[in-house]
């Protein structure tokens, strides 16, 4: 298993450091040495590799999402790490195995249940900004082999978010897929739509991004400047006025009704999964919709059967997430005031990109080139590893 002699001297440890959300705010996470205590029969010791950094973490914490949330609890939704030691009852785990973290716990297969909101892990549960964490054995899935832990640690909600608003991949071939903006969730879909022979079409404010979209499978890039009624027809020119069958709404507000609504194929699909821009709308949103015959379809995540079919999909066609910049846990408070951290980082905490990540190297502190996922790295050795 994954670095187990250097994993041992771990497992002695009686104290390691964690980051708790005492209060709504970006001063409102402070950091504690937490004394470990003993397992339960199910649960799973971790040490923490690689934390991602959703737009859902930053909006708790800020307060513009569910303000209202019991504190204190352990930020951050999403991690990778290696299985320290396993209670009792867990025999299908092994000390120094790596293991990336399932969203929402209970959530295993089938349909959502309203119970289930209250097993997320970053809010309410405790999350993954942690030295350690303690989870129960279904919260946990195996690194497939070949992956670094930090890729790993990018996944759990904005890929599993990806892959459900997609539906089935198999539809998508030789298709138009309408991405709105170039988040986490945005390139993620971009990945795995384009191994499907799907033909995404990615709109972004950020036109210096076009050629490196084009490289990750966009067969065109529209940006915002515009408008939302250009960026409607040109959708509608791109695909000879019929329109997309499908599209991915992360930024909400008037962009739905301005600019995806009008840029869809009859019987076409929209997949509801942010709102970045806004949750409210005004105008005529069920008149296109009937028309049209659209389905719109609100997406939060998944389950943990979802999540191991898109990592075996990956795996197959070899994709891995697209991973920005790097930080240390030192560096969150500012990432959660701004949405990024300037340039006043230390030495190390920027990202590295590699050719196995799926992007070219470029200037991380160049705002307008920056894409990827967001990582803190709780142990950086742990991070650059490579799961056997």
């Amino acid at each position: 298993m994954l670095l187990e002699a250097r994993l041992r001297p771990l497992v002695s440890l009686r104290h390691f450091r964690q980051f708790r959300s005492d209060r709504v705010g970006p001063e409102g996470i402070h950091e504690y040495q937490v004394a470990r205590r003993d397992l339960a029969s199910e649960e799973v010791r971790v040490r923490v590799a690689a934390v991602g950094l959703n737009y859902r973490d930053r909006a708790l914490q800020d307060g513009s999402y569910l303000p209202q949330m019991p504190r204190p609890f352990v930020p951050l939704s999403e991690g990778s790490g290696v299985v320290l030691e396993t209670g009792g009852d867990v025999v299908d785990l092994e000390v120094g195995q790596p293991v990336l973290g399932h969203y929402t716990v209970d959530w295993i297969s089938g349909a959502f249940r309203e119970s289930y909101h209250a097993s997320k892990l970053g809010g309410p549960g405790d999350g993954w900004l942690s030295e350690e964490v303690i989870v129960p054995r279904r919260a946990l899935v195996a690194v497939p082999s070949g992956w670094r832990l930090d890729q790993a640690a990018a996944l759990a909600i904005s890929g599993v978010t990806a892959w459900k608003a997609l539906g089935d991949l198999d539809e998508l071939q030789g298709r138009y897929l309408l991405l709105a903006g170039t988040g986490n969730v945005s390139l993620q879909a971009l990945q795995l739509a384009a191994a499907a022979g799907a033909r995404p079409i990615v709109v972004t404010s950020r036109p210096a991004l076009a050629s490196r979209l084009r490289d990750l499978g966009a067969v065109a890039v529209i940006g915002r400047e515009g408008g939302a009624a250009d960026v409607a027809s040109q959708v509608m020119a791109i695909t000879e006025s019929v329109g997309v069958g499908r599209a991915i709404d992360v930024v909400g507000g008037q962009f739905l009704v301005d600019a995806i609504l009008p840029s869809m194929a009859t019987n076409g699909r929209i997949a509801l999964v942010g709102f970045l821009e806004s949750g409210r709308v005004e105008g005529d949103l069920v008149g296109p919709a009937i028309r049209k015959l659209l389905h719109l379809e609100g997406i939060s995540v998944g389950s943990r059967d979802d999540l191991e079919a898109m990592l075996r999909y990956m795996d197959r066609h070899g994709l891995r997430p697209a991973i920005g910049r790097r930080l240390s846990a030192d560096d969150l408070p500012e990432w959660l005031a701004n949405g990024a951290v300037g340039s006043g980082l230390r030495s190390g905490t920027i990202a590295d990109r590699h050719p196995s990540v799926g992007l070219p190297a470029t200037d991380s502190q160049d705002n307008d080139l920056e894409l990827g996922k967001t990582l803190v790295i709780m142990d950086q050795r742990l991070a650059e590893s490579i799961a056997e």
